[in-house]
């Protein structure tokens, strides 16, 4: 481990650096520093909201990480071109501490603009509409609909302090990091999922094969690691085999929200609670500073950890102590720790203005209004905010520091190449081959001959994506053989990841070359993981959210599946929910991820009533209607169908981000479909398809939606006896709703018309609270069959038990449909 170091220590590449520049990089990192820790606190103060310990305390991590350059273990990136695939990636994670961010990219958008201003030289321009600029402290914390109009509003429109608006206006500034914000690569903040996903960043660079200097650098806080989601990363990353790939920088100031942790939550007796320890502990590379706002030691720290061997695969941390509420000059009775989280004090407040003062006679400046009180005009307001964030903006204009900056981003943007060398083929997306679509997927078993582009191994696979009627298969045994495929056909980009079950729920198959290991094995797609569903999914979501295209449009990169027990599904959900927002926000295409909600219902009743999958499910309904496709199946031959349908539209619709599949654990005969209505083999990728139509002649009653297992086995079984009795029911599989949206209004009304959905009845191995269709009628739930029929959890047994307890089994849904069908009606002729 490393302890922090002075000034007088700084290596060789430093020193080169400062004589190029013709000053003192430490001195510039530092001025940078104190305008940026300046704009934190007008931002606060002018909108009264926000936080303000934590930015501050980050502020000297972050200068330097974007300052110190390549060479010294800063980030390689273009501002101009921030989202760049081959630029290192910066994660705020600890998303409220975000002021820092703004208002170092609107000190750094301003340099840049200052100088294409002074020169015309393109070298400086950065489109505005990718800057932040000084104009956008408007825009902290406020909605973009409210900032189309609040110039206008307060008549400021003509006023020159505002001009820069003209460009693009407003932009809104979030109250927590997202991964639109410049070279923020994360939405940061909640339970920890930030940084929970830093370790499948890394690996991206790993199986693409990308040069060794691309990084992550991530910055977070000591009370986010106690995070259940931050801790799993420390398994995760560390079984990824990343090494210095991932580099986190850990402000460790002992202070939250409410209270402190040592002292506080954890008792002052528990001496042995030590963040180091706990670190290193699960083998990671762990470097210590005695200041981790002292630029010097952070510079060294970098640098340190850029010249470490790259053979060394443990990741690294960086834990430095820091001070929450830090300021850059001496202040007294200053604000410190958890009481200085959030942006408490008053507008123009007696504190704020004593940080204040020290800034104007560091730089020569004066602040404008601030020792007249709160201002209670908005228009006066905006006036003299704008007005004082002109004032640190000025500081650009002495000293030579603004042009120093603009020449430093400058340098830093154009060490950003587009031709990076990677072992894929950036040129082309695999996930649009046509082999792909659904209509071309072979319905006989294939061996396809496969070679290992690295090692150059051949071998012989077989996939059989169909089965022949009558064999025993449950709808999990087709999982690998839809992984396999994709893995053919795209030559190894469809990543596994299961919490210790790959096996289990037949994800461990899907890889064509076995195990991923960066050194012996990079081909292999099964990476193996802990039992750790949140941290799995989290992993997932770090390798598809990347892309080694420069085309925004072309997407080069990974998918990635992470499954477990459809039970247990919700632990994955969080950071799904955050990947769907980041992937809706994206200019990027980006991968899509893939969670399998395998051993799903009531079926996985040997296992105990914990592991039903009835309620936990139907979290994956929980997105905006567009953006996730869920596939629940119950044959294997609606597998592949399906599962190809919602592929081919994910791969072609940037909307759709998430795929999430539902399969049980029992094996059952396959459907002969040459008794369905819909006799078509891949029914499947229409979403809902028709078992049993209407017999003509006779009087209907009623539709009824199967869904599940179980629950369609038992049904399908009983269609001999349906007919015996004359009970004219339409009976329809219903696979995907997302899938049956989008088919033809021909086809959604033959198949379920309008006034259906007011004559339905459910029999599903789900749950009544949510059911397989939206606007199904009211009389729906009094005739429907589902596992919680009585609303109650099951008590558990065998299969059978469970099955006949949750009125799924052959008697009780004949019984039921019978009810429905019989139940007093006004005929409806044919």
């Amino acid at each position: 481990m490393s302890a922090g170091m002075g000034a007088d220590l700084l290596s060789p590449p430093a020193a080169r650096i400062e004589a190029r520049h013709g000053d003192d990089l430490l001195q510039r990192l530092d001025e940078v520093g104190f305008m940026t820790c300046m704009t934190v606190v007008l931002l606060g103060n002018y909108a009264q909201t926000g936080h303000f310990g934590g930015p501050l305390a980050y502020t000297p991590y972050n200068v330097c990480a974007h300052l110190a350059g390549p060479s010294l273990g800063g980030l390689s990136y273009d501002y101009r071109r921030p989202k760049h695939p081959f630029a290192d990636k910066f994660m705020l994670a600890g998303g409220h501490n975000i002021p820092t961010g703004y208002a170092l990219w609107m000190i750094l958008g301003q340099a840049l603009e200052r100088r294409y201003r002074l020169t015309g030289d393109k070298r400086y321009y950065t489109d505005p509409a990718v800057a932040i600029l000084p104009i956008d402290a408007l825009g902290f914390r406020r909605g973009a609909g409210a900032l189309k109009r609040l110039l206008h509003d307060c008549g400021l429109v003509d006023h020159p302090l505002f001009e820069q608006a003209r460009l693009r206006g407003i932009k809104a500034l979030a109250g927590h990091a997202e991964s639109t914000d410049l070279t923020n690569d994360v939405n940061g903040g909640p339970s920890g999922v930030g940084i929970a996903t830093a370790g499948g960043k890394a690996a991206f660079w790993d199986m693409i094969g990308a040069p060794q200097s691309l990084k992550i650098i991530a910055l977070e806080g000591e009370f986010a690691m106690t995070e259940g989601h931050a801790q799993e990363l420390k398994t995760q990353a560390l079984a990824l085999q990343v090494g210095k790939r991932l580099r986190i920088l850990l402000s460790e100031n002992n202070a939250g929200i409410d209270d402190v942790l040592l002292g506080g939550i954890i008792h002052a007796r528990f001496s042995d609670y030590d963040l180091v320890k706990q670190w290193t502990s699960y083998g990671w590379n762990v470097l210590q500073l005695e200041n981790g706002n002292d630029y010097a030691q952070i510079l060294r720290v970098l640098t340190e950890m850029e010249r470490w061997d790259p053979a060394d695969r443990r990741p690294m941390i960086v834990i430095g102590h820091t001070t929450k509420g830090y300021w850059p000059s001496p202040i007294e009775h200053q604000l410190v720790s958890y009481q200085s989280h959030p942006y408490g004090m008053k507008m123009n407040s007696d504190y704020f203005v004593s940080l204040a003062k020290t800034f104007e006679e560091r730089f020569g400046v004066t602040f404008e209004g601030i020792r007249d009180g709160a201002v209670a005009d908005t228009r006066e307001r905006l006036i003299q905010f704008m007005t004082n964030i002109n004032v640190v903006m000025s500081v650009l204009d002495g000293n030579g520091l603004g042009d120093w900056l603009a020449e430093r981003l400058v340098e830093l943007g154009d060490g950003v190449k587009d031709d990076f060398a990677v072992q894929i083929d950036v040129s082309r997306d695999p996930f649009l081959d046509e082999r792909l679509r659904v209509a071309n997927l072979p319905t006989e078993p294939q061996t396809v001959r496969v070679v290992n582009r690295l090692s150059g191994a051949e071998k012989q696979v077989s996939i059989g994506l169909f089965r022949k009627p009558g064999e025993i298969a449950g709808t999990r045994r087709a999982i690998s053989e839809i992984i396999k495929w994709l893995n053919y056909v795209t030559d190894n980009r469809m990543i596994t990841l299961a919490a210790d079950l790959s096996e289990s729920i037949n994800l461990e198959h899907g890889s064509l070359w076995g195990h991923y290991d960066p050194l012996i094995n990079p081909l292999g797609t099964r990476v193996k993981a802990a039992i750790q569903e949140a941290g799995n999914v989290a992993t997932a979501i770090g390798l598809v959210g990347q892309s080694a295209s420069v085309d925004p449009t072309r997407f080069a990169g990974l998918w990635a599946i992470s499954g477990t027990y459809g039970a247990f599904t919700p632990l994955m959900y969080t950071p799904s929910r955050v990947w769907s927002q980041q992937n809706q926000d994206s200019k990027f295409r980006l991968g899509v991820l893939h969670i399998l909600a395998a051993h799903s219902g009531p079926e996985t009743a040997a296992d105990g009533r914990t592991h039903f999958g009835i309620f936990a499910t139907q979290v994956w309904k929980l997105f905006p209607r567009g953006q996730t496709i869920h596939l629940n199946f119950w044959d294997y031959n609606d597998v592949a169908a399906g599962y190809f349908a919602a592929a081919e539209i994910a791969a072609r619709d940037p909307k759709v981000g998430i795929i999430s599949i539902e399969v049980a654990r029992p094996d059952f005969a396959i459907a002969d479909r040459s008794k369905f209505a819909d006799q078509d083999l891949k029914a499947a990728a229409k979403g809902l398809y028709v078992i049993r139509d209407f017999k003509p002649g006779l009087p209907r009653q009623g539709y009824v939606l199967a869904q599940g297992s179980s629950s369609t086995v038992n049904l399908v079984k009983q269609l001999p006896r349906i007919d015996a009795a004359g009970l004219n029911v339409k009976i329809i599989a219903v696979v995907s709703e997302e899938l049956f949206d989008r088919q033809s209004a021909e086809y959604r009304h033959s198949v379920l018309p309008p006034e259906g959905y007011c004559d339905a009845m459910v029999i599903s191995t789900g749950t009544r609270r949510m059911w397989p269709i939206r606007n199904l009628g009211p009389q729906t739930d009094e005739y429907s069959l589902t596992s919680d029929w009585h609303d109650e959890w099951l008590t558990g047994g065998l299969e059978a038990d469970v099955i006949a307890e949750a009125h799924l089994d052959e008697q009780s849904i004949f019984a039921g449909i019978e009810r429905f069908a019989r139940r007093a009606r006004k005929a409806d002729h044919a």
